[in-house]
């Protein structure tokens, strides 16, 4: 199965305007520093360069300005790259449409939507025509939400050239969301004619062919990706992806901390890494891994569920419940974390918490016959005898009387009448609903002073070997003294 974990939008397009701002000062300061004149003779070469360096003292140049615009937006980041506008940039650069197209793009990458939009509306007066000031109003428009506007720019850029890139890419993603992969990877292949090595393209394509299971082409796609930018978080994420489905989980846990290498703070590599290494059985890195997902986003559940999980595995009880709790806390609707959390507490014997998990079992799936069991079991554990015939009653009147479901939830309803079913059950041809029968009658017994009866039972359940319902391992417990249950 292809897994994916959600991505903050906003962030990652401000990342890659943040690129592609870096990119266009290194290639607009490399062609600002070609020459076109012809060589000149040794015997001038002193002069000309001391003439050069007395020019460049004088005289703070555009050049100048890029690099310094490089230096800090790679040490500081973007606000502080907007700052040099106002304090190092030379009065007769200020109407400069490089330098003001520079800050609406860096002005998008720190998120300052109002003054990039500005900004690309004021260039996109002085040059309709310019194809980059149209991509960059397309992705603010997309981080302000503003679908008309994106959808504008994206048919203006394709009715110059079908070809875009920009605007392909565009009309990529929106498929992608949609899931519509074939589709989209058309439109990032379209992209792709006219600039093979753009980024997003690759990606996009590289990530509809993961979905897509076209593995080999995938894995191609992302190893492309890496020859031209190295550090490519993403590169390195899916290549992990891809591994883990072909069950190389050295490889794809090798691959996770290379893009954590490059991103440490990205909660998707984090939870690929941790579930990578508790395949490896390397707990401890699985259970770091995901403790900084929850520290990058510890209002999300998912990292919780899998920490869950992983102390669940281990026996470490108290914190699985506490992670449980934190899952249907964050996500109320998270079924799985509701059981889970029922057979903890079974196993903690508490038996409150353990019914009303249960009873949101039982709310969302009431076709189980092991919710109403166990919510008439814990009420009998808390004392409430009377809540425990009342509840049961209330299920007994909406099923089918004569079913083996039935007549175990009216055995515990009377207390009484189960000397049928050992019978029944062993005639039973579906083995999962025959091994939660045998617990269920084991448990009767638990109940209702038959001990040595239990015990059978119990033992016939553990002798399955078939852990496919979760009263398995309950029954495992039981048979290995580590809850009493009774």
């Amino acid at each position: 199965m292809k897994s994916s974990v959600k991505t903050t939008l906003t962030e990652l397009l401000a990342a890659v305007v943040l690129v592609v701002a870096v990119a266009v000062i290194l290639s607009m300061g490399l062609s600002s520093c070609a020459s076109t004149e012809k060589p000149v003779e040794p015997a001038q070469a002193a002069e000309t360069e001391k003439k050069s360096e007395t020019k460049k003292k004088a005289e703070y140049s555009k050049t100048d300005f890029m690099e310094d615009l490089q230096s800090v937006l790679n040490k500081d980041g973007p606000e502080a790259a907007l700052s040099l506008y106002e304090t190092k940039l030379p009065a007769k650069y200020a109407d400069d449409f490089d330098l003001l197209f520079l800050k609406a793009a860096i002005n998008v990458s720190a998120e300052n939507l109002d003054e990039a939009q500005a900004l690309c509306n004021e260039l996109s007066q002085r040059d309709p025509q310019n194809d980059d000031v149209a991509s960059l109003a397309v992705a603010i428009a997309k981080m302000k939400g503003d679908n008309a506007e994106r959808a504008k720019q994206v048919n203006s850029l394709l009715a110059k050239d079908k070809l875009n890139s920009a605007a392909n890419v565009e009309l990529g993603e929106d498929m992608f969301l949609k899931k519509n992969y074939k589709q989209a990877k058309i439109y990032y292949k379209r992209a792709l004619v006219r600039e093979p090595e753009n980024i997003d393209a690759l990606r996009g394509a590289g990530q509809c062919d993961y979905y897509l299971e076209n593995d080999d082409e995938a894995e191609k796609t992302f190893k492309k990706i890496l020859e031209i930018d190295p550090k490519n978080t993403q590169a390195f994420l899916y290549l992990g992806k891809l591994a883990y489905a072909a069950n190389e989980y050295k490889i794809a846990s090798d691959y996770a901390k290379q893009a954590l290498d490059t991103d440490s703070e990205n909660y998707e590599c984090n939870m690929d890494y941790g579930m990578y290494e508790r395949y490896l059985g390397h707990y401890k890195n699985a259970e770091a891994a995901w403790t900084k997902a929850i520290e990058i986003e510890p209002d999300y559940f998912l990292a919780y569920a899998y920490r869950a999980g992983l102390y669940d595995e281990q026996d470490i009880f108290a914190k699985a419940m506490a992670d449980y709790k934190k899952v249907i806390e964050l996500n109320p609707n998270y079924y799985y974390a509701y059981e889970s959390l029922g057979i903890l507490a079974l196993h903690e014997e508490n038996w409150t918490t353990a019914r009303e998990a249960f009873m949101k079992c039982y709310d969302s799936n009431k076709n189980n016959i092991s919710y109403p069991l166990m919510i008439t079991y814990c009420y009998y554990k808390e004392g409430n005898g009377t809540e425990a015939k009342n509840f049961s009653n209330q299920v007994l009147r909406k099923m089918d009387r004569n079913s083996i479901e039935y007549s175990m939830l009216r055995v515990f309803h009377d207390r009484a009448g189960e000397r049928p079913l050992p019978q029944r059950i062993s005639a039973m041809t579906n083995r999962n609903l025959q091994g939660k029968m045998y617990y269920y009658l084991a448990l009767f017994y638990d109940m209702f002073g038959g001990t040595e009866l239990a015990n059978e039972y119990y033992a016939k359940v553990v002798s399955m070997n078939s852990p496919m319902f979760f009263e398995f391992r309950l029954a495992e417990w039981r048979t290995k003294g580590k809850v009493p249950l009774k």
